[in-house]
């Protein structure tokens, strides 16, 4: 009896001890190793998404540096240590032999510094359109390093008479200023010209290449070189064109005849002048020659207005009454 007593005592303060342990691991011990993994898992977590931002931030970086290291490797434009005004001159001189009237070049500054030297020209003029958009893009897409700054452009109807035949004719010219930046000097290297690639030779050691052609540029790199619309060319022009290629004015002209599909104008000084449908005259074209109703209809472009004229035969009220829309009914016999 009495060593169940003592058994009993035995597994009571076991169970005792093991419960009170429990309790004071569940309560005491296990909320600080817990709030301690956590801590320890948010570290781990920040970690990783740091790792992660610094992998993508390291593979944007490298893609950026090889889009530089492209577009430095496929420069083109020459500057050159040494340059002369004279030879900027010339340049214009060539490129502006048509088309212009004036042009004018005025020397403005020479500015030098560690960094790079440029010559600062002045350029005014007046010139076809076409003709300036191909200075401008012959400036720009030059091997030489030019810059072109503050360009003002605006336009005027100007009409020219042609020593040979005497004819007036309009032309849309374009009145422009700008400045023009002619660089030289500069660091080692930054010149296309100065880009020289080594390679091994049969002793191991290395030697300069032929240098590359810098100068063969895809065409689809550069803007186009032909000028697609003219921005410059009014829709309703100030100014009507002049009668270039003499032709007939049907607005000084008088119909005098329509014989099929023929008609014929008066066009003074005893002159006459034979036209049938499509053909061209001053401002538009002859639509329609109609010999029953004795009309012909043109249709003119008087600087961007569209107009449809209409010209009659002079032949007399009875006759227009005859082909107009009443018929003449004979007199009843009765």
């Amino acid at each position: 009896m009495v060593n169940l007593y003592q058994n009993l005592l035995v597994i009571g303060f076991c169970v005792t001890l093991v419960i009170g342990g429990g309790v004071y691991v569940t309560f005491f011990e296990q909320p600080g190793e817990k709030e301690r993994l956590e801590r320890a898992e948010q570290v781990a977590k920040s970690k990783q998404v740091e790792l992660t931002s610094l992998i993508a931030s390291a593979a944007q970086s490298q893609e950026q540096a090889e889009q530089i290291e492209r577009k430095w490797k496929s420069r083109y434009k020459e500057i050159p240590q040494i340059l002369v005004s004279e030879s900027v001159i010339s340049f214009l001189n060539k490129t502006t032999k048509t088309g212009f009237q004036p042009f004018n070049i005025a020397f403005s500054d020479h500015i030098q510094s560690e960094s790079f030297s440029k010559y600062v020209f002045r350029i005014s003029g007046r010139g076809k359109m076409r003709a300036l958009y191909n200075l401008i893009w012959s400036i720009e897409n030059n091997r030489q390093f030019y810059r072109i700054a503050n360009l003002e452009l605006d336009h005027f109807d100007l009409i020219t008479t042609d020593r040979e035949t005497s004819r007036e004719k309009l032309q849309v010219m374009v009145n422009f200023r700008f400045q023009l930046d002619a660089y030289y000097g500069g660091a080692e290297g930054l010149s296309a010209s100065d880009v020289v690639d080594m390679e091994l030779d049969g002793s191991g050691l290395n030697v300069p290449l032929p240098m590359r052609d810098i100068s063969q540029v895809p065409p689809g790199i550069l803007p186009p070189r032909q000028l697609a619309e003219n921005p410059f060319l009014p829709l309703i022009m100030d100014k009507i064109p002049p009668n270039t290629n003499d032709l007939m004015d049907v607005d000084k002209a008088v119909l005098v005849s329509i014989v099929g599909a023929q008609a014929v104008f008066d066009i003074g000084g005893g002159n006459f002048a034979t036209v049938e449908r499509g053909d061209e005259i001053y401002l538009g074209t002859i639509t329609e020659i109609d010999p029953r109703l004795g009309f012909v209809r043109a249709r003119l472009n008087k600087g961007g207005i569209i107009d449809d004229v209409e010209f009659y035969l002079d032949t007399g009220d009875r006759y227009r009454h005859a082909v107009g829309a009443s018929r003449l009914m004979p007199a009843n016999p009765y």
